[in-house]
């Protein structure tokens, strides 16, 4: 059996070190994280941790350029998907509002909240974010590029769907209605399609 190289092993060592940070986060929030709580849940002592993290910030950004970045390669797939003929808009809507109430979008909301009254946190989320807003933007403008459309109207398109997306996901941890959800994810198609910005293979199908 080949023996890993210090390379392999680091980025092994990372890779758990940051899926453990966004554990802990959705278990306990980010204020009540420590390194400790991370490295006991990664299994590597807090020497190894530091060694990769030397501080409590680089680690939370690690942690959310690693979340963001899984997130940006699942929607690009949804969308070649899309693009492809195997997902129709609908399923679309629907897999990114599942993204949205889902574990790793409640590890970001950590990140939001606590960004209001922490700089160190605030740094680590403004370019992440606009990193990946930027990304989001490029596969939407490829998903419903068209004539009929500028790329500012369509960007601001998306954001709406976007800012739906994640307040419907913030209402769901204290309103649990999927009949509610449903329907504004029907109004929100309709709306789309009546602005011509889903693609010809959205009209195929209704949400269900």
């Amino acid at each position: 059996m080949k023996r890993q190289n210090q390379e392999e092993r680091s980025r092994q060592t990372q890779a758990r070190v940051t899926q453990a940070t966004l554990e802990c986060i959705l278990e306990k929030g980010i204020r009540a994280t420590s390194t400790v709580d991370i490295a006991r849940q990664a299994g590597v002592s807090r020497g190894a941790l530091v060694h990769h993290y030397p501080s409590k910030t680089l680690l939370m950004q690690a942690a959310l350029e690693d979340l963001l970045s899984r997130e940006v390669e699942s929607v690009r797939h949804m969308a070649a998907q899309v693009k492809a003929g195997e997902l129709n808009f609908d399923s679309l809507l629907k897999a990114l509002h599942e993204h949205f109430k889902g574990d790793l979008y409640m590890v970001t909301l950590e990140y939001l909240t606590n960004a209001r009254t922490d700089p160190d946190i605030m740094k680590v989320l403004v370019p992440l974010a606009a990193r990946f807003n930027d990304s989001l933007e490029q596969i939407w403008e490829q998903l419903v590029a068209s004539s009929e459309h500028t790329s500012h109207q369509n960007r601001v398109a998306l954001n709406a769907t976007l800012c739906m997306m994640r307040g419907m996901g913030a209402q769901s941890i204290w309103r649990d209605d999927p009949e509610l959800y449903h329907d504004m994810l029907l109004f929100w198609k309709e709306t789309l399609l009546k602005l011509g910005f889903p693609t010809a293979d959205s009209k195929k199908g209704e949400l269900v």
